[in-house]
Parts: C-alpha cells; sequence; structure tokens
C-alpha cells in the first residue's frame, strides 16, 4: 500500500515536471526553428547593455519621485535617556540638587521648504527628463540589437545559399566526369582531359567545404550576438530570398534622413539632453536667492529629580507638563560663498553648449551615415544587376562551349575555364544579391519599416 502511495506521487511529480518543460518549451523557439522575430525577441530579452538600460530606468525614477517628494515636510522623533549625577541642575525646574538624576527628553521635529530660488520645482522637471533619457537609450538599445540580428542572419542566408550553389557546382562537374570517365574508357578522350575535370571536381568540393564552414560561423555570430549558449543543432527558418523584389529606390538620402529624424530614440535623446541642461542652469541659479524654511517641534520630558521633589510628578503626570510646542521661520540669504554659485552657473553654461554642440553632431553624423548607407545602396543594386547580365551572358557561353566540348569540337581546358568563370559569377551574383539587401535594410531601419524578409 505504501509502495504504491509512494509510486502514485512519483508519477504527480513527473507530470508536473513534463508540464513545466513543455511551458519552457513554448515560451522559446525549439534549436531548429529560429525565426528572425524569434532571433530578435530573444536577443532583446539577453542582451546585457538593454538589461542595463532597464535598470537605470529605475534608479532616474527613483530619483525623481524622490525629489518630488522633496515638497513635503519631513517627520523625525528624537528620544534619549540621560544620567547625571553629582551636583547638577534639575531641566525642568531648574533648582540645584545633589544626587544622580535620571532623565528622559522626547521631541517631534518637522520642517519645510517654503521658497528655495524654485531649486525644487527645476530639480524634479530635470529629473523627469533622466527618466525619459534612460527610456530612450533603451529603446535606441533596442532598435541597435534588432538591426544587429537582421544582418547576422541574412548573412546566414548568404553562406546558406552560396553552399547551394557550391554543391551544384559538384554535382554539374561530376556528372560532366563520369561521362568522360566513360568515354575515356572508350579510348575517346585523353588522359589529360580526365585529370583537369577531377581538378576541377576537387576545387568544387574545397568550395564546399569553404561554404559550410562560413555557415557555421556566421551562425556562431548570430548566437553569439544573441548571448544564446552555442549550439550545432542551432538553425534559422529558411526563406525564399528569390522571392524578394529588387527595385530602385523611391525615397531620397533626405527624404530617408528626415523620416529617421523624426522616430529615433538618439535624435529625441540628444535634443532632450539640452533641456535637461536647461534645468541644470536654473538649479544653479538657485544659489542666488535665499531659502526660506518653516520648522516645528513638540517636546517633553521627565526627570527624577521632579518626582523627588512631588511625589505626585510622575513619568506620565511630568510628560503633560512639560509638554511645549514650538514654530519658527528661518531665511538664509547668500551673501558671499567664495564664488561657488557663479561657478555653478557658468559650468552649466558651457555643459549646455556641449551638449547643443553634441545634438548638432548628432544630426550630422546620422545624416552622413543615411547618405553613405544610400549610395551604397545604389551602387550594390548596380552591381547585382551587372552581375546579373554578367551570368547570362557567361551561361550562353558556358552552354556553347559544353555543346562544342561534347561534340569534340572544343578542349577540356575550354570547357573548364567556362565552366569556372561561370560558377564564380554565379557565386558573385549571390554575394552581389545579399550586398543589396543587407544595404536595404539598413535603409528600411532608417525608414522605421519592419525588419523581415517577408
Amino acid at each position: 500500500m505504501k509502495a504504491l502511495k509512494f509510486l502514485s506521487v512519483c508519477l504527480i511529480a513527473f507530470i508536473l515536471c513534463l508540464h513545466a518543460h513543455s511551458a519552457q518549451a513554448q515560451d522559446q523557439p525549439t534549436a531548429k526553428n529560429w525565426g528572425l522575430q524569434d532571433c530578435i525577441d530573444y536577443a532583446i530579452k539577453q542582451n546585457i547593455t538593454i538589461q542595463q538600460s532597464d535598470l537605470q530606468i529605475q534608479v532616474d525614477e527613483n530619483n525623481y519621485l524622490q525629489s518630488k517628494a522633496s515638497r513635503y515636510p519631513d517627520l523625525n522623533g528624537f528620544a534619549n535617556q540621560q544620567f547625571n549625577s553629582g551636583r547638577s541642575i534639575d531641566p525642568f525646574s531648574n533648582q540645584f540638587v545633589t544626587k544622580t538624576i535620571n532623565s528622559n527628553n522626547f521631541s517631534l521635529n518637522t520642517s519645510i521648504t517654503l521658497f528655495n530660488g524654485f531649486r525644487i520645482d527645476n530639480t524634479i522637471k530635470r529629473n523627469q527628463i533622466n527618466v525619459n533619457l534612460s527610456r530612450l537609450s533603451a529603446e535606441q538599445a533596442r532598435y541597435d540589437v534588432s538591426l544587429n540580428i537582421a544582418l547576422a542572419y541574412l548573412n546566414i542566408l548568404l553562406n546558406q545559399e552560396l553552399l547551394s550553389v557550391t554543391r551544384q557546382n559538384v554535382l554539374s562537374t561530376q556528372t560532366q566526369l563520369d561521362r568522360t570517365q566513360k568515354l575515356f574508357d572508350a579510348g575517346a578522350v585523353a588522359e589529360n582531359d580526365l585529370i583537369d575535370l577531377k581538378a576541377t571536381l576537387a576545387n568544387n568540393e574545397l568550395a564546399v567545404v569553404n561554404a559550410e564552414n562560413s555557415i557555421m560561423i556566421s551562425s556562431l555570430n548570430l548566437q553569439q550576438l544573441m548571448n544564446l549558449e552555442v549550439s550545432p543543432d542551432f538553425e534559422i527558418v529558411p526563406v525564399e530570398i528569390d522571392a524578394l523584389e529588387v527595385n530602385d529606390f523611391n525615397e531620397t538620402s533626405q527624404q530617408i534622413y528626415q523620416t529617421a529624424e523624426g522616430f529615433l530614440p538618439s535624435i529625441r535623446q540628444a535634443e532632450l539632453a539640452v533641456e535637461r541642461d536647461e534645468y541644470n542652469i536654473e538649479i544653479a541659479k538657485a544659489g542666488r536667492y535665499p531659502t526660506l524654511t518653516a520648522s516645528g517641534s513638540i517636546f517633553t520630558g521627565f526627570s527624577s529629580a521632579t518626582s523627588d521633589f512631588d511625589p505626585t510628578k510622575t513619568f506620565f503626570p511630568q510628560l503633560g507638563d512639560n509638554l511645549r510646542q514650538q514654530l519658527s521661520l528661518g531665511l538664509s540669504i547668500p551673501i558671499f560663498n567664495r564664488w561657488q554659485t557663479k561657478t555653478q552657473i557658468n559650468n552649466s553654461l558651457i555643459n549646455k553648449t556641449s551638449t547643443e554642440l553634441t545634438a548638432r553632431n548628432t544630426r550630422i553624423q546620422l545624416r552622413q551615415t543615411i547618405e553613405q548607407a544610400y549610395v551604397d545602396a545604389k551602387s550594390a543594386l548596380n552591381t547585382y544587376r551587372a552581375r546579373e547580365q554578367q551570368v547570362r551572358a557567361l551561361s550562353l557561353t558556358y552552354d556553347n562551349t559544353k555543346i562544342r566540348y561534347e561534340a569534340g569540337a572544343a578542349n577540356v581546358v575550354d570547357f573548364n575555364l567556362a565552366k569556372i568563370t561561370l560558377d564564380n559569377a554565379k557565386s558573385d551574383l549571390v554575394r552581389a544579391k545579399y550586398d543589396y539587401l543587407f544595404r536595404q535594410k539598413v535603409l528600411d531601419f532608417y525608414q522605421n519599416k519592419p525588419l523581415s524578409f517577408d
């Protein structure tokens, strides 16, 4: 019976473990079906810089809440216990006594700043801007991670297509080698023709190995960008790149820049930094103004000497008799503080000028980056179209040479040269296509378009 209960408990635990494992598996894609969005989402979740940015947001939010609380009065309690021996004065009766006195003091104190040159208000506004700056920093980090992941993902697709091309080259060369082998066995071709084709096949097979290595390296790069534990089983979702359209650019670089300027967090960040420094100037100027504070306190206490003079004055009656209140206003007027305020104001003005230059430089760098990306994209498009024409022309040359070779009108050297030239042109076409897609995705990023291959 006990054994049955034990098995029942084990079964329940096993089912719960399976359920937990299933739920975890649903939270992230399996190792063999990583789509682009899966990679981006995982990378954003695991990125250390983004996590640190999120923590900084929490710090700035705490500082913002604390600065808002500075508007309210504080409240502090005070209590002490004293023992005096010998000749001393009773703190409540003011009589000289020669004995050991046990006394207690209790008080509640509060204070509030009524005016300090608007320092509190400007600090609240400055700290609120700091919160927004931290949020923009985290958002920009997410944009950057998304773009880097998309480009790394695209690099894997490039290497996979290059592998497909090289494998097709191997099959094509192997087919021709098999045919030549039969001709050689029949004495129809020289042995040199067979040796040359075997050398070509070896080069094609080496290209396959190089392409496979490139896939491993690009896969490693993507997994590391994702902060994912590297696995040889990692695979991405295949994408039909051939289905993508290759079109001219409808937007100018200036139009793309205007779009990027309107949504990129880094631009808004630069603008807010200037606004933050304006409040820093006002905070520094507050040092020129007087500070007005109000304070109040409630005080009471007990002395054993008073109880000795009047036995009815025990602890609690004394607390009532000794109760007193105090209200006060304090005014602090700055007259001379060794130019500290002036120095703080001047430094704040300098910092604002520097921040304005940084904001201007941010825009200049963004504009120049987009201009360069735009020229690179148009150049990549022109190269791709030229490569397409080259492949078409070389395909005709290869087909013609193959027919002549099979008819005995061309030697194997001419055939191999035509084939190698065409194989290289096909690989160059694949690289040109993906180079164009790389450039296009960068421009899509600056136009706030989805980073997808659909």
